[in-house]
């Protein structure tokens, strides 16, 4: 599969991405490969944005969106395209930086907001959209540099790729390695608020799409004793959970941070252990069976029916797993 890498120099356009695409996909699609459902969603999806931009230069993107989902379609499969750092005019408003989340950017100092602006939302809405994972630096054997306006694309061949791990914007499906990207920490501190209401909003927050809610003691003014409420989820779950945080919570503000996390590949199978069937989780890591979890309500269940120690559960579904499950993936 072929390694695509943007390298920008100045704040990327679609305009400037059209070209050096061309060239390098000519033989990848056809222009007839234009797909109208894409079309309407990105511009719906760039719309809140376009009074950041001048009417022409919006119309040009249009153009050159149109032009770019007919040489490159959003789900196709021959080839990895990746971003490096972004260059952003600094001081941009907080309503627009939304469009850059899940890249890595620089903020350019000797650049200041102001409009009309030369900075694409529906070149970020692409990249977000199609799937372009960002790096911190690139590698491999450099085999062409593309240019178009202000900015290359380098072709590479990786010379590690089979034991690269994929990076994704948002990725809920587990059962291959790899790392999500386009996650958020949320963080809140409360010390005046019950228990029994914590609880509640850990139930909520899960049925929202919350990957993970945990609480933590801490120690907050006056030495007041508070606890920290923390909750990791997809961006795309954020403002849902926020809602709930305002509304279920007596905080009244949320801190966010964004995080990376390293999902192992996941399969799962059925032992029959002597007190009855148990469904084991297996996680593995570049391949390699690294961990193994039999499911703990079953487990439970099991041992309450028999009126024995949960561990003789865990632990017998562990030996059988281990005995009827693969060492490493193919």
């Amino acid at each position: 599969m072929m390694k695509l890498v943007i390298r920008a120099e100045d704040s990327l356009t679609l305009q400037g991405l059209v070209e050096p695409l061309q060239q390098v996909l000519k033989h990848s699609a056809s222009d007839t490969l234009f797909r109208q459902q894409d079309w309407n969603r990105l511009k719906q999806l760039a719309e809140p944005y376009r009074d950041y931009c001048e009417q022409e230069q919006w119309d040009l993107e249009e153009r050159a969106l149109a032009s770019l989902l007919s040489v490159c379609p959003i789900h196709q499969k021959e080839w990895s395209l990746f971003v490096l750092p972004l260059p952003i005019p600094a001081a941009l408003p907080l309503s627009i930086l939304e469009v850059v989340t899940g890249l890595y950017v620089n903020e350019v100092e000797s650049s200041t907001f102001a409009k009309p602006l030369d900075f694409s939302p529906l070149a970020m809405v692409w990249l977000r959209e199609a799937g372009v994972m960002p790096i911190r630096a690139w590698s491999g054997k450099l085999h062409k540099v593309i240019h178009g306006e202000r900015l290359a694309i380098l072709e590479l061949e990786d010379e590690k790729a089979d034991r690269l791990i994929p990076r994704y914007y948002e990725q809920k499906n587990h059962e291959s390695e790899h790392i999500d990207e386009g996650m958020l920490l949320l963080q809140v501190n409360l010390d005046d608020t019950s228990p029994e209401w914590l609880a509640y909003v850990m139930e909520q927050c899960l049925r929202a799409g919350a990957n993970d809610v945990h609480f933590l003691p801490v120690t907050m003014k006056k030495s007041r004793p508070g606890t920290l409420l923390q909750v990791m989820c997809y961006q795309s779950q954020a403002e849902a959970l926020k809602t709930i945080l305002f509304t279920e919570t007596t905080t009244f503000g949320i801190r966010s941070f964004p995080v990376a996390c390293h999902r192992l590949a996941r399969r799962f199978i059925h032992v029959q252990t002597e007190w009855g069937e148990v469904a084991v989780k297996l996680g593995y890591h570049q391949k390699n069976r690294v961990q193994i979890a039999p499911e703990y309500a079953v487990c439970a269940k099991l041992a309450e029916e028999s009126n024995i120690p949960l561990k003789w559960v865990y632990q017998q579904a562990i030996r059988l797993a281990e005995q009827e499950s693969d060492v490493n993936l193919l």
